[in-house]
């Protein structure tokens, strides 16, 4: 009688992968400028809700809507969630970004 051995692997990733949270936020893209916290090459105010926020893209030029009225989408960037440095905003990664409804 002949036996099979079978060997089961169950393959686990090194760390929990987190969504990450999606933000949008509507108010008038300023450049950033020097800042204590040294992230971010933009900042938003959303006008409802007075949450301020850096702003950091590789695919949208932010300085092309710089001082509009805009709506900005994107997602929190991991670590910066609450500001990397104490008092700094939440750093968001911007994916789209449209005209604010007038």
């Amino acid at each position: 009688m002949k036996r099979l051995a079978v060997l089961v692997m169950v393959v686990a990733p090194a760390a929990p992968v987190l969504a990450q949270e999606s933000v949008a936020a509507t108010g008038t893209i300023e450049e950033a400028g020097v800042t204590t916290y040294m992230y971010g090459t933009h900042v938003v105010v959303d006008e409802q809700t007075g949450a301020f926020y850096a702003l950091g893209s590789e695919t949208v030029d932010l300085g092309y809507h710089a001082g509009q009225p805009v709506t900005v989408y994107g997602t929190l960037v991991p670590g910066y969630e609450y500001g990397q440095v104490e008092g700094g905003p939440p750093l968001v990664d911007v994916t789209w970004v449209e005209p604010a409804p007038l």
